[in-house]
């Protein structure tokens, strides 16, 4: 993705475009302003907001940046971890490690949603371990955390779910008034939790495939089929976690995201587009034949992106709904918005969307092309070499080196150990896409998998780190690439195809057709038996060794050896001519080299 298309956009109430992007009546196109101010856009992974235009930006591996509309921007380092994930909640912003810890990022005031001791010390000066799980006695590693307005819930890696903050029953211990600053256990098995920027309601699912609510049941808004607060948890009937891809309650609202891209919403009509308050959660009409993969609402507002990039929104901003001539409230239905004029008509662009109580952000998604290019890999199934055979002839093809270097297991021992279970078709599924691109959807399926082949979970490695060991791994290369060596004098009695006027690069065959278009075309036209392919390019065989580690590794790394006005002018023009992703970070890294040099 080049530097044009990693803007980042601001929609706030200070310059109004809020209310005009949510009156139905008014011009449909948001007054979008870039946020020129934050550097290296390209390489934000998250944006959380909260109260006031405040919010906290998370970049790379493990930096965070904290914007304020009245001060400068504030930057912060976890030192010696590595982010997971960042949340906001009215105003406390979370932090969670790989490693289970969490941290808080909070404004000193009087609510209780700090999960310290002492959160009257809470500043946004600084970012401070939270004790209750970070403390190594207490042995607490969280999984996964969500927030809801004043309240923070907390998913260990044994699947005890933890929370604290502003009660009215959200905290499932069956009262209602008892505030907690130190966290309290609530439920147990529980596998995911969904949040809200202004909720008075708390949404979870477990390990048995049920959802679960409790807190203010405001306009019927947990989707139960009644408007009755519940100060302990209760199933939400009718509904599967597997199903689910997001869930979001707000003020007297909620709206469910199916991992097909339907949107049900439920509460409040005049929040949801319905002409009745709903008790249960129904399709909301307007977007039936549309794909919703990115949804995000503020305190009465939703935001919706499709498949294609379009963008819809219904319900509210302020407490001032528009009305009719007569006084009666008019309901906002779901209707389409402009977005920026570099992100229309451009559905290659996996663009993301965050609310707080006084803003919209608008940004292009952090996506890993190793990751993209792998799962393009494993869903098309082409030039698999091997397969993978079960119990009940249960087939599937795979790419051996994929699979062996990332279980450090060969096919057949893992066919042996796999055979002893009885694992579906669809669960071995789940367990290869994990292999192929590190997605995790069920962690107890994965535990049993991970049981049954001796292997360690949660993963040593990331996907990323063991691509690194293939890349160092000269033994199990498979293929080589020939450079032209321009240094021999031209002559004209000599072979044309001499071997001796080629230079030799090692390679992964996968890695070379799964990384770039080019050869992908070239190698549909070879024999599999073919052990090498010759380059074309005239690039210099310094830069092609470059692009070759950037296939591995995803960063481009350039040495002392190296002419670097030569080697950013050649790998420059490789995006194109190797057809590599349309996503690679490659001209953002070679930005920063020229910033440098």
């Amino acid at each position: 993705m080049n530097q044009t298309n990693t803007q980042i956009f601001y929609s706030g109430k200070r310059n109004n475009s809020i209310q005009q992007l949510f009156n139905q009546n008014e011009n449909k196109c948001p007054r979008w302003t870039p946020l020129s101010k934050i550097k290296n856009a390209n390489k934000v992974r998250k944006i959380v907001s909260g109260y006031n235009q405040n919010c906290l930006i998370w970049k790379g591996t493990n930096n965070l940046e904290f914007y304020q509309t009245s001060s400068e921007p504030k930057f912060f380092t976890i030192e010696n971890e590595e982010i997971k994930d960042i949340q906001s909640g009215y105003q406390t912003y979370l932090i969670l490690t790989k490693s289970g810890k969490v941290f808080s990022l909070a404004q000193n005031h009087s609510y209780c949603e700090v999960p310290l001791s002492d959160p009257q010390s809470s500043t946004f000066e600084k970012i401070r371990p939270v004790p209750f799980f970070n403390k190594k006695e207490n042995n607490r590693k969280v999984d996964t955390f969500a927030m809801v307005g004043w309240s923070n819930y907390f998913v260990c890696k044994d699947g005890k779910l933890f929370g604290n903050g502003y009660n009215a029953g959200r905290l499932g211990d069956g009262t209602s008034n008892h505030a907690k600053n130190i966290p309290i256990l609530i439920f147990e098995n529980v596998t995911r939790v969904f949040g809200g920027v202004q909720g008075y309601s708390f949404f979870f699912t477990t390990k048995y495939n049920d959802l679960y609510a409790c807190g203010e049941n405001q306009s019927g808004c947990m989707g139960t089929g009644n408007s009755s607060d519940q100060k302990s948890p209760v199933k939400v009937p009718n509904w599967k976690a597997e199903d689910i891809l997001f869930l979001q309650t707000n003020d007297g609202y909620s709206t469910l995201i199916t991992k097909e891209g339907k949107t049900y919403g439920c509460g409040r009509a005049d929040f949801n587009g319905f002409t009745q308050d709903k008790s249960t959660f129904t399709e909301i009409e307007e977007l039936k034949n549309k794909k919703v993969v990115e949804y995000f609402g503020g305190t009465r507002m939703s935001l919706a992106l499709t498949n294609e990039n379009e963008l819809f929104g219904w319900g509210f901003y302020t407490n001032n709904h528009p009305t009719d001539q007569y006084g009666n409230i008019t309901i906002q239905k779901p209707h389409k918005f402009n977005l920026p004029e570099i992100y229309q008509n451009n559905p290659s662009i996996n663009l993301k969307i965050t609310c707080g109580t006084e803003c919209i952000y608008l940004y292009p998604s952090y996506n890993s092309c190793l990751i993209q290019d792998f799962q393009k890999l494993f869903e098309s199934k082409i030039f698999c070499d091997s397969k993978l055979s079960l119990n009940e002839n249960i087939q599937f093809p795979i790419h051996k080196i994929i699979v062996e270097s990332r279980t450090n297991l060969q096919i057949s021992t893992i066919e042996d150990l796999l055979n002893k279970e009885s694992f579906s078709k669809q669960e071995i599924v789940l367990f290869l896409k994990w292999v192929y691109f590190d997605e995790i959807t069920n962690v107890d399926l994965l535990k049993q998998i991970f049981n049954s082949l001796n292997l360690s979970f949660p993963p040593k490695n990331t996907f990323q780190q063991d691509l690194y060991d293939l890349f160092n791994d000269e033994n199990s290369k498979d293929f080589t690439l020939l450079i032209k060596n321009d240094d021999e004098d031209d002559d004209e009695d000599k072979d044309e195809d001499d071997e001796d006027e080629y230079e030799e690069i090692l390679i992964h065959k996968i890695i070379l057709l799964t990384r770039s278009g080019l050869f992908r075309e070239m190698f549909e036209n070879i024999t599999e038996e073919s052990k090498s392919v010759k380059d074309y390019s005239g690039k210099s065989i310094e830069s092609i060794e470059i692009l070759i580690k950037y296939f591995y590794t995803e960063k481009i790394e350039l040495t002392a050896d190296h002419d670097p006005l030569l080697i950013i002018e050649e790998l420059e023009d490789s995006i194109e001519y190797y057809q590599l992703n349309e996503n690679s970070n490659i001209l953002s890294q070679l930005n920063e080299i020229k910033i440098k040099l």
